[in-house]
């Protein structure tokens, strides 16, 4: 066990060892498609979250196009999403290949460019703000942390769409206060809700944030306090979500939509993590 805990510190080690600084210019991005596109998202939709581990944004318009579960999304949360010095980020560039609406939220600076979460709609995006989540110092590779706040329509109805990517070498206690800014602007929301992204609910627990601790789970902790605040929970069933120890790491919380599908795809293996998507609608509509 002993070795076995090494063993996962030198992994978590080897992810980094700088603290990633606040990009100078922490202004969303917002691109809008070429040729215009449906006025709402159908009263029927499919919702894909993918971490694409800085993948460039040709290599995820392949992924999301060639893989026939996701061709068929028409909301798309992306998490460490790279972007260049210039006009495009990955999620712009996606949204360009495919017709998607965009808005990209940088997080911190990787290289000479950024990593942040984006929020793709095959309809236009009505508003998006960047929400700030608290920053944890991990010692080595810490990095601010900022989430979406979008609204698209559904069937005409406005809903809001949180994309968000929360720190992977945290307690749960931790994770659950980096998420209270989500639930609290959230439950100011009169429309229903959606949430998705990476919340990195690895089976460990961190020690100082670098000695990981076999818990169990995390993901149960973080469901249980979004239950709390009246959201539904389903993907808690849909396994893992990372190649790395079947870790569940991707989740997909709802308010006032009805779920009827869930699962996941490989994405093309274009990541670590697996892509996770559901068919979803209006609480109101009757299929």
């Amino acid at each position: 066990m002993i070795r076995s805990l090494a063993w996962l510190a030198a992994i978590a080690a080897a992810a980094g060892c700088t603290n990633n600084a606040t990009p100078a210019d922490t202004t969303l991005q917002a691109t809008q498609v070429r040729f215009g596109g449906p006025a709402t998202l159908p009263a029927q939709l499919r919702v894909a979250e993918l971490n694409t581990e800085m993948k460039p944004g040709e290599t995820i318009a392949r992924a999301l196009r060639d893989e026939p579960d996701l061709a068929a999304a028409d909301l798309v949360i992306l998490e460490e999403v790279h972007r260049e010095p210039g006009p495009c980020s990955g999620a712009c560039v996606v949204g360009t290949q495919l017709g998607f609406y965009t808005a990209y939220a940088p997080g911190h600076v990787n290289g000479s460019g950024t990593d942040g979460v984006a929020v793709l709609s095959r309809s236009p995006i009505v508003s998006a703000r960047v929400i700030e989540l608290p920053r944890y110092e991990l010692h080595y590779n810490s990095q601010r942390k900022a989430a979406i706040a979008a609204t698209v329509t559904i069937d005409g109805t406005p809903v809001t769409i949180y994309a968000v990517h929360l720190d992977n070498r945290i307690t749960v206690a931790e994770r659950r206060r980096q998420l209270a800014p989500i639930l609290a602007d959230a439950d100011r929301q009169t429309t229903p809700v959606l949430i998705a992204g990476d919340f990195n609910t690895s089976p460990f627990t961190w020690l100082t944030h670098v000695i990981p601790i076999p818990t169990g789970t995390q993901d149960d902790r973080l469901e249980e306090l979004v239950r709390a605040h009246g959201f539904s929970t389903p993907t808690k069933d849909v396994g893992a979500t990372s190649h790395w120890l079947a870790m569940k790491l991707d989740a997909i919380y709802t308010r006032g939509l009805a779920v009827h599908h869930v699962a996941t795809s490989d994405a093309a293996d274009i990541s670590d993590h697996l892509a996770v998507w559901a068919d979803v609608t209006l609480n109101s509509v009757k299929l």
